[in-house]
């Protein structure tokens, strides 16, 4: 169902809406779990994990319209990413109230009985997540996961690490490519996040360098080819590399960007049960169940995510793992200006039909109207032949 719900019309609106306010695009919003979004990256993430989680917990097309209606007006009212994630637990709250036909949610038992059921399918039955490239998504299907294997230039890169240190700057990607484990995330938000800057170091040397000031820090998330390269450019002239090392980087990075497809590529984000890795649990759900606070409240606590950061080092089973695309910014706005041309192509066809229809009806009301005169002639003559016969 969430395949579908990328595909809607007002999720596709909304996303554009997103993106286009320009009284937003340019809050500080400080950093979210040590990472630096925009406030449209954040507030396109945080609708994605809006809908994860109506497709997770409530899982029904009949309260799927206004949910999205309610979600957007939150967005629209509030500026704090936490009141809007509260504003969506009591949304989801009152939708699990409406499932189970409970006329007053807030009554002690009804409360636990929604607040288990959050818990049960979105904790005890819920998922871990891990944003990747989308070019290895056949291939993880096939073989499983294996944390750092699924590389093909680490050695080039670290080659790359090493020019920019050489000339001051350090840790230019943020990744040292020893690790032996993957990092995953119990927040799909930030499974987004890391789906869509997937790999993280080469998002970083393409424009989501803190050390780029005047970058186009959406560039990478819009796959936008020539803003990323820009960004490469400054952050060369930056350093001050010479014309042999500007080569040797530029050309890595332009065979990386061949090989992700990076100018295609799907926003890909890799879901593995909690179970699996054994973290299935809450340490405070009695505390939440017990406590005096309002259904939305408690949801919060249960949905909120409590780690960005959870290694895993073991290989993980295909039959372990699913998978979620979502279409990129740019396919998302392709699909929105389809959409518009259809509806002005479906109104211009309706209104060439209701103006045959239209013309029809008055040539029809003519060949009437004659008719009536003939008819109305006759009679007239008829009565005259009467009158002359008598």
């Amino acid at each position: 169902m969430l395949d579908k719900m990328f595909l809607r019309k007002d999720v596709c609106d909304f996303i554009e809406e997103l993106f286009s306010d320009d009284s937003k695009l340019n809050k500080n919003i400080g950093s979210v779990y040590d990472c630096d979004m925009s406030w449209s990256e954040q507030a396109l993430f945080t609708f994605f994990d809006a809908l994860f989680k109506y497709q997770v917990i409530i899982d029904s097309d009949i309260f799927l319209d206004e949910y999205i209606i309610q979600v957007r007006k939150l967005f629209k009212k509030l500026n704090s990413f936490h009141d809007i994630n509260l504003g969506i637990s009591k949304i989801i709250g009152k939708l699990c109230a409406l499932k189970f036909n409970i006329v007053n949610r807030e009554d002690p038992v009804s409360k636990r009985q929604i607040l288990l059921y959050v818990y049960n399918k979105y904790i005890v039955d819920g998922y871990f997540f891990h944003g990747f490239s989308s070019v290895y998504k056949d291939q993880i299907e096939r073989f499983g996961f294996v944390p750092e294997q699924y590389q093909h230039s680490y050695s080039k890169f670290i080659e790359i690490d090493k020019i920019f240190n050489k000339h001051g700057m350090l840790s230019v990607m943020g990744k040292s490519f020893l690790e032996n484990y993957s990092v995953f995330t119990d927040s799909f938000m930030m499974g987004c996040y890391y789906g869509v800057n997937s790999p993280m170091y080469f998002y970083k040397l393409l424009g989501g360098s803190l050390e780029l000031k005047n970058s186009d820090r959406e560039a990478y998330f819009k796959n936008n080819y020539l803003g990323c390269f820009n960004n490469l450019n400054m952050l060369i002239r930056k350093a001050k590399l010479n014309d042999h090392e500007k080569k040797y980087v530029t050309k890595v990075c332009c065979d990386e960007w061949k090989v992700l497809q990076r100018s295609s590529s799907k926003i890909s984000v890799m879901l593995v049960k909690r179970s699996v890795l054994g973290l299935n649990c809450l340490r405070d759900i009695n505390d939440i169940l017990s406590n005096n606070n309002d259904l939305g409240d408690g949801i919060f606590k249960i949905l909120n995510s409590k780690s960005n950061n959870i290694p895993v080092s073991c290989a993980l089973r295909s039959s372990d793992i699913k998978f979620i695309e979502i279409p990129n910014y740019r396919s998302m706005y392709e699909l929105r200006e389809k959409q518009a041309y259809e509806i002005m192509a479906r109104n211009r066809l309706e209104r060439k039909s209701s103006e045959r229809l239209s013309n029809t009806y008055g040539k029809v009301s003519v060949l009437v109207l004659l008719g009536s005169l003939f008819i109305t002639l006759g009679v007239i003559l008829s009565i005259i032949s009467v009158i002359r016969g008598i």
